[in-house]
């Protein structure tokens, strides 16, 4: 026996630095090695629970001699690509290593592990223990390791990797999470099977739903068809049903046309994985084994008969699936449904079935954000649907435009409750804002610019106009000292071409008989820039000065204040929507 040495490329240290998230993934680095190597197959035997045994790895690949273990495997930086390009020799495989510190995974796993590969003739024996290695802080030069040779079978090549110490921080390898990964990397290869614990794997080691049909063929021939549906809502690598034919894989997975439609969200149909064992179509096949002859009638009837029972399958995970979500929104649901009139419900059924076809597979956080803004908007969505029908009616029978009349009235009292609910929503956060000891004048009066409703229904038809804000503007400049806090002001014009002015106060500053006076100022001179038209005057501010209270009120104009206003709004809202529900 004698001692090995590593070969270190520049890039060591930051490799050895990557790691594995699991046991299950360090291993399959090792799979891609024995793949690499061009073997047949491999056979993995993982440790028995509550045991100290070791994870074995055994593939019959083209193992190395003593003079490659030492130049090329040990070679830990030095991608095999550049050494020996970018595919396999014997099978022509596009090489998976591409760091060459994959073969060294296993010690992220386990305090010990051995080599012993054959070749020409040679058993070749490694072992590297890593202790070594952390003791070294990264001179792995200095690190010696036990390599043996001995003779063996010329006929025997291979290479067996034992871990022994499994690393405590990681968990015990699970062999179906193992099957898992690797069946969805290599479950389509004919020319590479892999064993787990003496279990080869299979489709059915993916989680999901699993089918198996047997093809019943015109001319006496049978086919079997195996597939599984996935669980979860990630797309598989090489998702699709693909033939099988003589133990291998002709041309790419296929959906059998069902993508091309829309019966079938496209993240369910990424989640299916399956074969079709179709030995009768060799003679079908093209020579250079790439995909079946297009025109063969048996491939054409497979497909046939293929597509129902996937589209069977599918529809069954798919409505198990949405009546679960269904079920987990069950209570967010039917709060939207009782608040649309209950003619309307079934339509808004239908719309959710859809929304939920079309969302299918994201995230449930969405989904609800979706059909949130879905339920808002149904209201008036509704009208579109009832002025279709009003327009059908007109030539049409008299009943038929009654009814959509009363479609109107009833969507009509629908939008209004629901415009009512969202106000008494905005008047709330909008005395927070006007008692805000933070809040500016000019911020309350833009606030109250586009919700004059707040004033009272004889506010709901007025409006300003950059003309009108326009007229403010001059007689302000023009009177007032911009150095000097100027008055809010707010010019309105209501349905009948009436003018209004507002006259804003800070919320803490009562309103005296001093406002009455500014108001006739203020009335008076806009006057000048409106000639002919009379101006009435709303003034808001603090408490109402005893002085003022008992004063007689002039028609043109008012005094209010913000707690009193916004106290009279909040009772016409209240029953207003008291009302609206008693007629919904």
């Amino acid at each position: 026996m004698s001692n090995a040495n590593f070969k270190v490329d520049p890039k060591l240290a930051s490799l050895l630095g990557e790691n594995y998230r699991s046991t299950e993934l360090a291993i399959k680095e090792l799979i891609d090695n024995a793949f690499d190597a061009d073997a047949g197959q491999v056979e993995i035997t993982l440790p028995k629970p509550l045991t100290t045994d070791p994870i074995v790895i055994l593939d019959n690949g083209s193992g190395m001699t003593e003079a490659e273990v030492r130049n090329e495997y040990l070679n830990i930086a030095s991608s095999r690509v550049s050494r020996k390009g970018e595919l396999t020799p014997k099978r022509k495989r596009v090489v998976k290593g591409r760091k060459g510190i994959g073969k060294f995974a296993g010690l992220m796993v386990a305090s010990l592990m051995e080599l012993r590969t054959r070749a020409r003739g040679t058993e070749t024996t490694l072992r590297i223990w890593r202790d070594d290695l952390v003791k070294t802080h990264n001179d792995l030069v200095q690190v010696n390791l036990p390599i043996s040779t001995k003779p063996c079978d010329p006929n025997l090549n291979g290479t067996e990797i034992v871990l022994r110490g499994i690393n405590q921080n990681f968990t015990f390898p699970n062999a179906d999470k193992l099957k898992r990964i690797l069946v969805l990397e290599y479950g389509r290869r004919a020319d590479f099977r892999i064993a787990v614990n003496e279990e080869w794997i299979d489709i059915e080691d993916i989680p999901g739903d699993s089918f198996e049909h047997t093809i019943q063929l015109d001319e006496g021939e049978t086919a079997t068809l195996r597939f599984t549906i996935s669980d979860g809502r990630k797309s598989l690598p090489q998702s699709g049903v693909a033939f099988r034919v003589g133990g291998k894989i002709v041309g790419n997975p296929q959906y059998f046309g069902i993508d091309e439609t829309e019966d079938v969200p496209p993240k369910l149909l990424k989640r299916i994985y399956g074969e079709v064992l179709a030995d009768s179509l060799e003679q079908d096949v093209t020579a250079d084994w790439g995909s079946i002859i297009d025109n063969s009638k048996l491939y054409l009837e497979l497909k046939h008969k293929i597509r129902p029972l996937l589209e069977q399958a599918l529809g069954e995970v798919y409505d198990r699936e949405v009546t679960l979500s269904k079920t987990r929104l069950k209570r967010r649901l039917e709060n939207w449904l009782d608040n649309l009139p209950e003619f309307r419900r079934a339509h808004a059924k239908r719309v959710l079935d859809k929304v939920l076809k079309k969302f299918y597979g994201e995230s449930e956080s969405r989904i609800v954000s979706v059909l949130s803004i879905m339920f808002e908007s149904f209201a008036e969505n509704d009208y579109w649907t009832v002025m279709q029908d009003l327009e059908e009616a007109r030539q049409g029978e008299v009943s038929k435009m009654a009814t959509a009349f009363s479609q109107f009235g009833m969507i009509d009292v629908a939008l209004i409750t629901q415009q009512t609910a969202h106000r008494i929503t905005v008047l709330n956060e909008l005395e927070k804002l006007v008692f805000n000891p933070e809040a500016q004048v000019s911020q309350i009066l833009q606030a109250l610019s586009n919700n004059l409703w707040v004033l009272g229904n004889q506010f709901s038809m007025a409006s300003t106009n950059p003309e009108l804000s326009q007229v403010v503007e001059m007689y302000l400049s023009r009177n007032f000292d911009q150095d000097t806090d100027l008055p809010n002001l707010l010019l309105l014009q209501d349905f009948n071409k009436g003018f209004i002015l507002l006259y804003l106060k800070h919320p803490e500053e009562p309103v005296e008989l001093l406002d009455r006076r500014l108001s006739k100022e203020y009335q008076a001179d806009l006057a000048k820039y409106l000639p002919g038209r009379d101006i009435d005057v709303l003034v808001i501010g603090g408490a109402l000065s005893q002085g003022l209270v008992h004063q007689r009120a002039k028609a043109d104009i008012k005094f209010v204040s913000y707690k009193a206003m916004i106290s009279d709004a909040r009772v016409q809202l209240n029953w207003m929507l008291e009302e609206l529900k008693k007629r919904g």
